[in-house]
C-alpha cells in the first residue's frame, strides 16, 4: 500500500515538472524574449527652474538624442517606437560642481508603464555647457576659538581634505575671498581631532550666507596637539673615580632648570630631568673638567626641549683630605 502512495507521488511531482517545462517552451516559442536597439530618442528636461533661479543658462553640448537597448516579448517588442521611450533629466537633481546630468529612461505603451520591458541607455548622461557659473577652489583657514592655559601651547592645526571648491553664480561669487573652519578649543586635552564646519568669508573676514552657493562640502577633518610646557630641575651624576688622591667635591650646572614641552599626560610623570652618569666620566682625572651635555639626547620619548638645548657641568675636583 505504501509503495502504491509513493509511486502516485512521485508520478505527480514529475507530471507537474514536465507541464512547467511544456509551459516555458510553449510561452517562449509562441513570443520569445527578443533584443533590439531603438536610436533617436529625444532627452526632455524637467524642473528648468532650479536653475533659472540662480540665474544660470544652459546649452546642451552632448546627449540631446539617445538609443536604448531593450529588452523582452517579441509580441510587445516589435511595436515600440522613439516616441514610446520616454527619456528624462531632472535639472533639479544635478550636481552644482557636474556638467553632466543623469538621464532616466522609462518605457511607455498608450500611457502606461511597461514594466516587463528592459531597457538600458547606451548613453547615461547629457553633457552641458552652464552659464553665468563660477567655480573656484579655497585653502581652508583653520581658525581657533577659546583660551589654553598659561603652560600650553598649541601645535600647528591641519584640515583635511585641505581644500574646499565653491561654485554658484558669478557676481556672489565675487564676494567670497574665503573658507575658514573655527574649532574651539576650550577644556582641549593632548590630541585634537574634529569634524568642524566650513564657512564663507569676505575680504573682511565676515561670514557670507548665500543659499545659491553651494560648497563641495560642509565640513572638514581638522586634527593637532596641544602641547604642554614644564620645568623641571636639572640632576645629575657622575661615572668613574677620579685619580687616586683625589675627590668630586661639587657639579656645578650652567643651567639648573629644563623647559619641556609634550602632552600633559607625559609631562606629569616627569618632576626632574637626569642626565645619565656616563656622560659625566671622570675617571682617573686629577683636576676640573667641564662637559658640554645637549639635552635633547636624553629626553623621554614625546618631549621636546624647549630651553636651551645644551647645558655645561663642571665637575670640580679636589685633593682628599
Amino acid at each position: 500500500m505504501s509503495k502504491r502512495i509513493f509511486n502516485n507521488i512521485f508520478i505527480k511531482i514529475i507530471s507537474a515538472i514536465l507541464a512547467i517545462i511544456a509551459w516555458l517552451i510553449l510561452v517562449n516559442v509562441s513570443d520569445p524574449t527578443t533584443n533590439i536597439t531603438i536610436s533617436g530618442v529625444n532627452v526632455n528636461f524637467e524642473n528648468e527652474s532650479a536653475l533659472a533661479e540662480k540665474g544660470y543658462t544652459y546649452e546642451v553640448v552632448d546627449g540631446s538624442k539617445i538609443s536604448v537597448d531593450l529588452s523582452g516579448p517579441k509580441s510587445e517588442i516589435t511595436t515600440l517606437r522613439a516616441s514610446d521611450i520616454s527619456a528624462v533629466v531632472d535639472l533639479a537633481e544635478m550636481s552644482e560642481f557636474s556638467d553632466y546630468a543623469d538621464i532616466s529612461v522609462t518605457v511607455k505603451k498608450d500611457g502606461k508603464d511597461l514594466k516587463n520591458i528592459n531597457v538600458t541607455p547606451k548613453t547615461s548622461s547629457v553633457k552641458l555647457n552652464i552659464g553665468n557659473r563660477t567655480q573656484t577652489d579655497y585653502k581652508v583657514d583653520v581658525q581657533v576659538k577659546g583660551t589654553l592655559e598659561s603652560d600650553e601651547k598649541l601645535a600647528e592645526l591641519t584640515a583635511s581634505p585641505f581644500s574646499v571648491r565653491i561654485a554658484g553664480p558669478s557676481e556672489d561669487m565675487k564676494k567670497i575671498t574665503g573658507v575658514k573652519a573655527v574649532i574651539d578649543i576650550q577644556d582641549k586635552t593632548d590630541e585634537i581631532s574634529e569634524d568642524v564646519p566650513l564657512e564663507m568669508t569676505d575680504s573682511e573676514g565676515k561670514v557670507i550666507k548665500d543659499d545659491l552657493v553651494q560648497m563641495s562640502r560642509q565640513t572638514v577633518r581638522v586634527t593637532g596637539k596641544l602641547i604642554t610646557s614644564k620645568k623641571v630641575p636639572i640632576v645629575c651624576k657622575t661615572q668613574g673615580n677620579p685619580e687616586k688622591g683625589y675627590e668630586v667635591k661639587d657639579v656645578e650646572l650652567s643651567s639648573k632648570e629644563i623647559t619641556l614641552s609634550g602632552s600633559e599626560t607625559i609631562l606629569d610623570g616627569i618632576n626632574e630631568f637626569e642626565i645619565p652618569s656616563s656622560a659625566l666620566d671622570i675617571e682617573g682625572i686629577a683636576s676640573d673638567k667641564t662637559y658640554r651635555i645637549w639635552l635633547s639626547d636624553y629626553a623621554p620619548d614625546g618631549v621636546n626641549v624647549v630651553s636651551d638645548n645644551s647645558v655645561q657641568a663642571t665637575v670640580k675636583i679636589v685633593k682628599t683630605k
